[in-house]
């Protein structure tokens, strides 16, 4: 695993922490920095560079706010190469917009469908 591979996870895992989490975060983030971040983290090719520096703008929003270690991004990242989505080996609702790495499984037993924070809409089922 290249940097790129790595620090392509570090990001995701920071955007699904967000996902999972936009009820109890979005209140501690100043509302200018998630006016202008949120939407590049929504919208914005996730390989680029500034959807990278939208990631990072929240987590350090969120970090000023208090929350130990922010979204979980490491101080300093390199950039590389990145890799292509991962093939998913069970099966459960992924974010419909590929716009984070947030998996929900499914159990068998719920029937409902989670929603996506950052897409707005329900997540989409992946048959592994």
């Amino acid at each position: 695993m290249g940097d790129g591979s790595k620090a392509r996870r570090v990001y995701g895992d920071a955007v699904e922490y967000l996902c999972r989490n936009v009820e109890g975060l979005r209140p501690l983030i100043d509302p200018g920095v998630w006016e202008s971040a949120f939407p590049v983290v929504r919208d914005a090719d996730p390989a680029g560079a500034e959807w990278r520096d939208a990631v990072r703008a929240l987590h350090v929003a969120v970090e000023e706010a208090g929350v130990p270690n922010g979204l979980g991004l490491p101080t300093v990242m390199g950039v590389g190469d990145w890799p292509g989505d991962a093939t998913p080996l069970s099966v459960g609702w992924v974010c419909p917009s590929n716009r984070c790495g947030r998996v929900e499984l499914r159990d068998g037993t719920s029937a409902a469908t989670p929603a996506c924070a950052l897409g707005g809409g329900p997540m989409r089922l992946v048959d592994g």
